[in-house]
């Protein structure tokens, strides 16, 4: 029987000290509360084809990610676009009034889920545009793992990626 081997190249990218804070406010415990976190992030990038120099991508022209990162987790308050709070927290945080009181206290960043799955998963789609807008649509994102802190982590992996081309040779097996 003819079984097709599927091929891509890859290389990852880590990006850390990412410190943010967050909160799940469904959770029945302790993540209820706003706590911080210092993120990190493992992305693995695939083409089916090198640049002249060999490289799946030059890290060198990956600054654009690393700066996209560091706007949405460089001292953050990261919430959930559905959390019941999300107005107070962002009028009370960020709107002086006639308090005198020097604002914003926190720089709040509104995304789909801040748990590290969803993370991941949010990091790699932004990610992957990103890369197309910049004429790299020849660069996929392929896995991305959130890292809470040094214990906890999330990720994301994208299947199917014949879908995306991402095919160097078929072989007959």
């Amino acid at each position: 029987k003819n079984k097709q081997r599927i091929h891509m190249i890859t290389c990852s990218k880590q990006y850390r000290n990412l410190p943010a804070a967050h909160r799940q406010p469904n959770h029945s415990g302790h993540c209820s509360l706003i706590h911080g976190h210092n993120w990190g992030f493992d992305i693995k990038f695939a083409t089916e084809q090198l640049d002249a120099n060999k490289f799946v991508v030059d890290f060198g022209n990956l600054k654009f990610v690393k700066e996209w990162l560091e706007e949405l987790f460089d001292h953050t308050l990261l919430l959930n676009e559905d959390d019941p709070a999300l107005a107070y927290l962002t009028d009370g945080l960020c709107n002086p009034g006639d308090s005198g009181l020097k604002f914003p206290f926190a720089r709040i960043k509104v995304v789909p889920n801040c748990g590290a799955e969803a993370l991941a998963e949010y990091v790699a789609t932004r990610i992957d545009a990103l890369l197309l807008g910049r004429g790299l649509g020849h660069i996929h994102v392929v896995a991305v793992v959130c890292h809470e802190d040094d214990k906890n982590s999330g990720e994301w992996l994208l299947t199917g990626t014949s879908d995306l081309g991402l095919v160097e040779s078929v072989h007959d097996v």
